[in-house]
């Protein structure tokens, strides 16, 4: 899934500048997915959910996503790449909480280490963009969509070999348990996360920009940001060891604290050593978080439900991120780093959700019991 991710996220700008667009219309492009995803991404899920397996609804996205970008070859002008890329990117985000959850299910039942799997999509990610630079680096951009083409149609044809994923005696089981999605202690976590998560978009949007800025050279800028997705990787390895000692709220709460100092340091504006450390810290701030949460969605839920609430987790990441994504570029050309703190008042924010969720997860409830 993230070898697509990959291309697009390191050079899909440069080829669509080369198609004439301009950087407004680039801008419209990215955004077009998000406003769908937020439209679908909830009703993805719970198809998923009623299905009889999950890898129905995963197959069918993966092969949109993977056929779509075939029409980019005849599409010119700004309207027809905005429809096409609109299909495709919305095509394969929507799959992603599916099959994460999915995953974990899955995981669980064999033995397996969710946290091995997932770091997997890291490094995919990773090897596409260094290789696809090296290759593009001596052909040209050209090359961008015959790869992207290729890694889309890769993906859907290994799609088709999913096994089943879901336990057949557990669907249809615990149907009323879908209303845990209502209480107090089920919903502030999702919450925190989407606050958490949403905190690392000054990271990943304007943070090449900001360290430029500064005066750091563009290659050591490549190495950080490596650096960052590194670390990430290794937490993925080895979160199972984590999770053995700790609940997944104790982690998430564990995750906020270090947010907090992570993004002050970053509105320090240090020096390369501290900036090594706290790229470091993105296994802390990102990777841990990102697990415990869906740690704490597979042990609040049945099969019956468990792609929909992952699905409502992502829909309300985006409700949060589209309206930050303005707002903190609007504070980055004002304020440069400074901007990071308002990462932080969003991870400050995020640990007092957690704080409350495991108040009302102690507090017995009036009939003894938990809700």
């Amino acid at each position: 899934m993230f070898m697509s991710v990959g291309m697009i996220n390191a050079y899909a700008g440069i080829w669509f500048a080369e198609r004439g667009l301009s950087e407004m219309q680039i801008g419209v492009i990215g955004a077009a997915p998000v406003a769908l995803m937020l439209a679908l991404t909830l009703f993805v899920g719970r198809l998923a959910d009623r299905a009889s397996d999950w890898r129905q609804v995963i197959i069918g996205g993966m092969v949109v996503a993977g056929l779509a970008p075939i029409a980019l070859i005849w599409t010119t002008g700004f309207v027809g790449i905005l429809i096409v890329w609109a299909v495709l990117a919305t095509a394969q985000r929507v799959s992603v909480p599916v099959a994460d959850a999915a995953a974990m299910r899955l995981a669980r039942r064999e033995g397996m280490d969710f946290g091995s799997l997932r770091a997997l999509a890291t490094v995919g990610y990773l090897a596409v963009i260094l290789g696809a630079g090296w290759l593009m680096g001596a052909d040209g951009v050209a090359l961008f969509l015959p790869l992207f083409i290729l890694f889309g149609l890769i993906r859907a044809v290994f799609a088709f070999g999913l096994p089943t994923l879901r336990a057949k005696t557990d669907v249809g089981a615990e149907r009323a348990r879908l209303t845990i999605r209502w209480q107090p202690w089920f919903l502030l976590p999702i919450l925190a996360w989407a606050l958490m998560d949403t905190s690392h978009i000054v990271l990943n949007s304007f943070q090449g920009l900001l360290w430029s800025q500064q005066g750091i050279a563009t290659g050591t800028i490549g190495a950080l940001i490596a650096l960052g997705a590194v670390a990430e990787t290794v937490m993925f390895f080895s979160f199972r060891r984590v999770a053995r000692r700790f609940s997944p709220l104790a982690v998430l709460g564990a995750a906020a604290i270090f947010g907090v100092i992570r993004w002050v340091g970053m509105a320090l504006e240090p020096g390369i050593a501290w900036l090594v450390v706290l790229q470091l810290m993105h296994a802390l701030t990102y990777a841990m978080g990102f697990l415990a949460i869906t740690t704490f969605i597979a042990d609040s839920t049945s099969e019956d439900n468990a792609a929909e609430a992952q699905s409502f987790l992502v829909t309300l990441e985006l409700a949060l991120q589209v309206p930050m994504l303005v707002a903190f570029g609007w504070l980055a050309g004002y304020f440069g780093a400074l901007t990071y703190t308002g990462s932080a008042i969003m991870a400050v924010l995020g640990g007092i959700c957690v704080i409350i969720a495991q108040r009302r997860l102690r507090a017995p409830s009036p009939r003894g019991k938990r809700a």
